[in-house]
């Protein structure tokens, strides 16, 4: 028999390294040393697309002699390689067709054994032999069973995917939770104020003669102030009649008497958002109203709620004084966000923030809509 004289680096188990220096291929003591690794130690021959050489490993795994895989040629690689992951195994090997010497290619792929069962194999090969144009003929390669290490990882991941569900529908009854009861003290605290402040004051006004003019004057705006007041606590068009009208009459009490315009742009799907949502949405506007109110100096006001597939978008951008971008730094502190940021953060949203000295400001939220769900 023919030896070779090649000398060649090849990529051992364990990923030690080994020399071949005129070594014949079929020699027993190679045979002795591929038969007793647990993994597959195989030689191919990418130009004839069939195996001249494998271990014992692979016969018990095929059930099949190294002959009667030698001569199966390509069939034998399309029996046993997944069929899902055929097309990169294939392209693969084209890649060792023009691999250089010192050049290991890995890949992880599935097999399936002679009883049907599926194994992922985690594979080194490298080129072996060339024919007298430099042409690659045979690659070796070693392929190390990773099934059970692909399972545990599969079940380590459903077990993150739990806690993450789980800690999900914690996080939407905190939602709640939260919601509710904020909801609930601005419903005590509007009441008390109408019941109460409002009847009193309006019980001073009636006190006063004709011809305290002045006092009835302050007397009369304190109660406007309280029924603002009020309605901004337990907005009740929003739960009438949805968030689209809320916004709407809100925007219009809010920025008319400063003489701000505004537009509005209302688009979902549907009549109504979750009810939780719907509340959030109205608070974070009325919220960024109040910033703008107090320092953007604007003429203008763009308000923006916009549903694309499965996330809701909503904006407010104003033509105001703008700001510094450093300021914008620290959202909860710069910018008196931190009421928004946190209702977003129970939402699963995220919030942006634009802005340039004099150029205004755009405030641009994402939130899924099963957030509040």
């Amino acid at each position: 028999m023919e030896k070779r004289k090649d000398t060649t680096v090849i990529e051992q188990y364990l990923g030690h390294q080994i020399m071949m220096e005129n070594f014949e291929l079929e020699s027993t003591v190679f045979s002795k040393i591929a038969d007793a690794v647990p993994d597959m130690l195989y030689v191919t021959d990418i130009q004839q697309m069939r195996k001249v050489y494998s271990n014992t490993r692979i016969h018990q795994l095929f059930k099949m002699g190294r002959r009667e895989i030698s001569e199966m040629g390509m069939r034998f690689f399309e029996r046993i390689v997944h069929p899902a992951d055929q097309h990169q195994y294939f392209e693969s090997i084209q890649n060792l067709r023009n691999a250089r010497d010192n050049e290991v290619h890995e890949l992880q792929y599935r097999i399936i054994d002679h009883e049907g069962k599926i194994h992922w194999l985690a594979t080194k090969r490298k080129v072996l032999k060339r024919d007298e144009f430099g042409i690659p003929i045979h690659i070796i390669g070693i392929s190390q069973d990773i099934t059970e290490q692909i399972i545990l990882n599969e079940e380590r991941q459903r077990l993150i995917d739990e806690q993450t569900k789980l800690k999900a529908a914690q996080q939407r009854r905190l939602f709640k939770a939260i919601i509710s009861a904020q909801e609930e003290e601005r419903r005590n605290i509007a009441e008390n104020l109408h019941n109460e402040i409002g009847q009193l004051l309006f019980a001073a006004q009636l006190k006063l003669s004709p011809s305290e003019k002045e006092s009835r004057a302050l007397l009369n705006t304190a109660i406007k102030k309280v029924r603002q007041i009020s309605f901004e606590l337990t907005p009740v068009l929003l739960n009438d009649m949805g968030l689209e009208v809320a916004l709407k009459d809100m925007l219009e009490r809010k920025l008319d008497p400063q003489q701000i315009s505004f537009n509005l742009s209302f688009n979902i799907k549907g009549d109504r958002l979750n009810t939780n949502m719907e509340v959030v949405i109205f608070r974070i506007v009325q919220e960024l109203l109040n910033n703008t109110i107090k320092y953007a100096d604007a003429t203008h006001v763009n308000v923006l709620v916009l549903q694309k597939e499965e996330e809701l978008y909503v904006s407010q951008t104003d033509n105001g004084k703008g700001m510094d971008t450093q300021v914008l730094s620290d959202l909860k502190e710069g910018f008196g966000l931190k009421s928004i940021v946190n209702r977003l953060h129970l939402l699963n949203g995220v919030i942006e923030v634009f802005s340039q000295p004099s150029k205004g400001t755009k405030v641009l939220m994402n939130i899924p809509l099963n957030g509040a769900e």
